[in-house]
Formats: structure tokens, sequence, C-alpha cells
């Protein structure tokens, strides 16, 4: 009989079979059954363990002359590989599969997410960073190479604003035509996963045998989830009623992106409930959270008393710290809080004065076109002014852009 290689981070199947009140309601409401059956549970093993083959593949070739083959792929990346000084086979295999669309990509749906997202305004900002972020924090396997890259010593506001750069970017309007800022910048943030991949890989200090493979298929997954399934639930708790034409433009988008950021189709969702399915399987392939969960969440709860506000420096620094511990307690249970070392307040405020806004402006929106443009306009600007207050002077972020 054969071993399966099994990393010490996932349960057992028989483990993710157990079934109670909360799986029997959840299995309900998304009407599938959320426990893997075997085949889906060797396939979840082996995500945990496979990385992105085709970027993986050019990467051992630019490590063979990082120098020399780093520049090569730079100037393909921004300029096109036509603008190579010879024709390099390598670089020209990797365009030409992200060059060409997927058969199912949609681009109406595309211009409807973009128009969603930015229609937002700052509650998406809120939901990512609150929400989605401090969730990941939770489950370690998502912290472990942000410690082994000492990124865990880097300021939270410096990490926070290279994810927001880049979040920026992909939801422009054509953001991911070929040059512009969006397929640029992800093909880069793809090229940097590998990078750490294959540098962790071969420490001593990476545990293989815990973690599987360092940014693996199932945790990019899971990331890109985070923005999409994860946001779509925080802003309807915020007050905030997605159509079914919204829900699948914007769950289209994040699947292309995954797509475009090397993450295998099969771990890409179309409906919700595919989602809903792979978040319940999460909490069986992360162990408890630790002390570097701690130490993100904390780090990132204070992070808005390093923002440069010009007026009222002080008293706006405070204000932000307490808007954010009040949308992140508005989701989590008291133990979870504690985990992220984070402070309790007496009462989610602001998350219910954001609630209370959400249901009169976008329910007003949805039947007065100058309220919803004015939202539009308005949502993008908040947007873009939430990345300066978290870049600060931190002008020179991951060299994504040229």
């Amino acid at each position: 009989m054969q071993t399966i290689s099994i990393p010490h981070r996932l349960a057992s199947f028989k483990k993710m079979q157990q079934n109670n009140w909360k799986t029997q309601i959840l299995s309900f409401i998304s009407k599938q059954k959320l426990q893997p059956s075997y085949e889906e549970y060797l396939s979840l093993n082996q995500a945990l363990q496979k990385g992105d083959e085709p970027m993986d593949h050019l990467l051992t070739w630019i490590m063979k002359n990082p120098k020399e083959h780093r520049k090569y792929f730079e100037i393909a990346l921004y300029q096109g590989v036509e603008q190579l000084p010879h024709p390099i086979p390598e670089l020209k295999q990797f365009f030409d599969l992200v060059e060409t669309p997927p058969t199912w990509l949609d681009q109406q749906k595309m211009q409807n997410a973009v128009q969603f997202s930015n229609r937002l305004g700052i509650n998406s900002g809120f939901i990512l960073r609150d929400l989605s972020l401090m969730i990941g924090y939770l489950y370690p396997g998502f912290n472990q190479p942000l410690i082994l890259t000492g990124a865990l010593n880097k300021q939270a506001n410096k990490r926070l604003a290279e994810t927001t750069k880049w979040w920026i970017d992909i939801t422009e309007p054509n953001a991911f035509e070929r040059f512009n800022k969006g397929f640029t910048s992800t093909i880069y943030v793809r090229f940097i996963h590998s990078l750490v991949r294959y540098h962790l890989a071969k420490s001593e200090k990476w545990d293989s045998e815990t973690w599987g493979l360092p940014i693996n298929q199932y945790d990019q997954a899971m990331t890109n989830i985070a923005f999409s399934g994860v946001l779509l639930l925080g802003v309807r708790a915020l007050g905030i009623i997605p159509d079914k034409q919204e829900v699948d433009s914007f769950l289209h988008f994040w699947k292309y992106a995954g797509w475009l950021m090397g993450i295998d189709e099969q771990w890409l969702v179309n409906k919700e409930s595919e989602g809903w399915k792979l978040l319940y399987w999460m909490t069986f392939a992360h162990p408890n959270p630790d002390e570097t969960s701690m130490a993100l969440g904390s780090s990132l709860a204070k992070e808005p008393f390093d923002r440069p506000y010009i007026h009222f420096k002080e008293l706006n620094r405070k204000l932000a710290y307490r808007q954010h511990l009040s949308i992140t307690q508005f989701f989590l249970s008291r133990k979870k809080m504690q985990n992220l070392g984070l402070e309790r307040q007496s009462v989610a405020w602001f998350a219910y004065y954001l609630l209370a806004r959400n249901v009169l402006l976008y329910t007003g929106a949805k039947h007065s076109q100058k309220l919803d443009a004015l939202l539009q306009k308005n949502g993008r600007r908040m947007q873009k002014l939430g990345f300066t207050l978290y870049q600060g002077e931190n002008t020179q972020l991951a060299s994504m852009h040229q």
C-alpha cells in the first residue's frame, strides 16, 4: 500500500469528517456537504505541497544567472519579450501563457466588478484590513513565510501599503491589459512568491514536514478568497447587499486575478458556496493561533499610530486605532481578539455607525443614479486616500512598478 506524505499541519481525513450542529447548519445554508470526499482530501494535501509550476520553472532559469536573467525577466514584463536582446525560450513560454486569457474570461464582468469595488469605498479597506487580514493572522501557516523572510519585523504600515498598492492597481479600469499596472504588478508579486518559495524550500529553517511548501496552492487560494468571498460576507454585515450580478462579476474578477497570480483553476471559485467550503477546510489545514498571531495582530492594530495625518495628528491616530479595533471586534469573538493580542472595547461602536450609514446610502443609491454616481466617485477617492495614509513616507515600496 502506498504511503501518503501529509504535512503535520493537515488534520486526518477522519477528523475532517466530523459532523455537528454547526456543520449541519452551514451545509444546509450552502446546499452542499462541507466535509471533503477522500479524493478532495488528497487534492487538499497535494495543494499544500505544490507551488506555481510555470513561475517556479522560470525562476529555476532565473537563478542560474540571477543578475542578468532577472534583468531580462523585467524587460519582458514591463516592455515585452520583443524587446529582449535575443530570443529566450523560457521567457517566451511563460509570457505566452500569461498573455493568453483563459477562454472563460468575460470582460464585461471584469468591468462590472471594478465599478462595484470602487463603489464600496472605505468599506472594502476596512473589511480587508480588519477582517480578512486579521483572520489570516490567526492561522500560523500563513505567517511562517513572514517570519522566516524577516517581514514579521517590517513595519505594519509598509506591509499594508504594499498590499493596498497592488489592490489599487488591479481595481483600476482595464487594469489587466498587458502593460497596465494591474497586470505587471500581479506578475511581479507572483515572481516574488516564487522567489520566497525557492529560498525557503532550501532553508534549514523551513519545516516542510509541518508546513508543506511555502506559499503553496491552497494558502494562495485562501488568500484569494479573503479578497473575494470574505469581503462579500463582510460588506453584507456592514449593511451593503450586492445583487446577484454584482456577486457573480466580483467572483469572476477574483477568479481571473487568482489565475494570473498562478493559482490552479481547481482552487478558483465560481460561487460563494464553493469559497465557504474551502474556508471550512482551512480550520483543519492550520494549527491553532500562536505567538506569531499575536505579534502580527498587535502590530497591525497599532499601525494607525504611524499615519502621517496633517491636522490633529494624535487625535486622528487614536481615533483610527479605535475605529479599526471596533470593526475587528464586530466580527471576531473575545477569544480570537485575545489570540491576536487586541484590546477589546465596551462596544463595537464604529461598526454599528458604518452599518447604519451604509444601509441609508446604499439602499438609497439603488433608487438614485446621482447618489450611485457619487458613491462611485467618492468611493474610489477614499480608497486612494487610505493607501496614502498607509504609505506615509514609504514612497519606495516593492519594486513592482516601472
